[in-house]
Parts: structure tokens; sequence; C-alpha cells
């Protein structure tokens, strides 16, 4: 088994409530250089939802299956859906059932969304939890990233200016027909 540690001692930490450290390009950078390249492959491919046949990705994929069906079974719930294309066919868990049910009763989208992003912060945590200089600490820190750049991403003025874009545009297809 692979040790990274001074690639793991030179990177800063990750807090939820931070900012991203890297943007995906510097950070996998910074891996190539000091991960063999299966390893950086792995890496790369924690940025997107490529299955991977490796036991932390899978967890964590597993895991964010299970959030995405409970959504899907709760939102059809919501609207009286009850077509079993919407049943969550996913293994389900208490912690993902309450916190998606405590987000779908929330008023403002973007803390629904924030506490459904932490849900999965805190599973990232419970996974490397005794994997700091290993290639699953590596894996940890880059699913870490990705969600702080998701997270990065609402910005109350980008949000306001695609809002009024979005609502411009409507204006002008109404006006046009």
């Amino acid at each position: 088994m692979a040790s990274y540690y001074y690639l793991v001692a030179t990177l800063p930490s990750l807090r939820y409530d931070g900012k991203p450290a890297y943007s995906t390009a510097e950070f996998l950078s910074l891996c190539k250089e000091q991960v063999s390249d299966s390893h950086y492959q792995l890496i790369s491919s924690a940025f997107s939802d490529t299955p991977q046949r490796n036991r932390f990705l899978e967890e964590y994929q597993k895991f964010s299956a299970m959030v995405n069906g409970e959504l899907t079974e709760q939102r059809s719930r919501k609207l009286s859906l009850s077509d079993s294309q919407y049943k969550n066919m996913h293994d389900k868990e208490a912690r993902i059932s309450e916190t998606v049910r405590q987000a779908l009763s929330m008023e403002d989208v973007l803390q629904a969304e924030l506490l459904l992003l932490q849900l999965h912060w805190k599973f990232i945590e419970e996974l490397v939890a005794l994997h700091t200089f290993d290639i699953e600490g590596l894996l940890g820190y880059a699913l870490k990233l990705r969600l702080l750049q998701r997270k990065n991403l609402f910005t109350r003025d980008e949000g306001n200016a695609e809002f009024k874009r979005l609502f411009s545009n409507i204006q002008t297809e109404i006006e046009n027909n």
C-alpha cells in the first residue's frame, strides 16, 4: 500500500465552512507529480461520477445513490406521485431519511442544499477517519474539494444575476409570442 506522507502533509486542511484550497486542475496537477498513474486515475475519477472499481469510491457512490434515491422518493410522496419508478430501491439509513426530510421541509432552497452537502461531508469524514496518508485519504480530500467547489458556487450576487438573466429571457419570449 502506497503512502503519500509528503503530499498529504503539504495539503492545506479543508473545512466545510471554508473555501476550496485548490481548483480541480491545480489539485490534479499536484497529484500527478507525486502519485502512481493508477492512483492518479482514481483521484481524477473522484471529480466525476464515473463508477470505479475502488472500495472507497464505491462506498461514497453507494451513499450518494442512497441520498438521491431518498430524495426522489420523498419528493414524489410530497407531490402525491405513487408510480413505482419513484420508489427508493436503495438501502435505507435513518440519518439520510431524516436529513432529506429536513431539507425538503425547508423554505430556503439554498439552506436545504447546504444541509445535503453537509450530510455528504460528514460521510466522507467517516470514510477517511483512519486513512490519512494513503490513497483513501487523497480520495477523501478530492471528494471534499469537489463539495467545497460546489458550495462555493452558491453566491447571492451570482444567483441574483442568473435569476435576472433567466427572468429577462422569459419576459422576452413572452413579448415575442
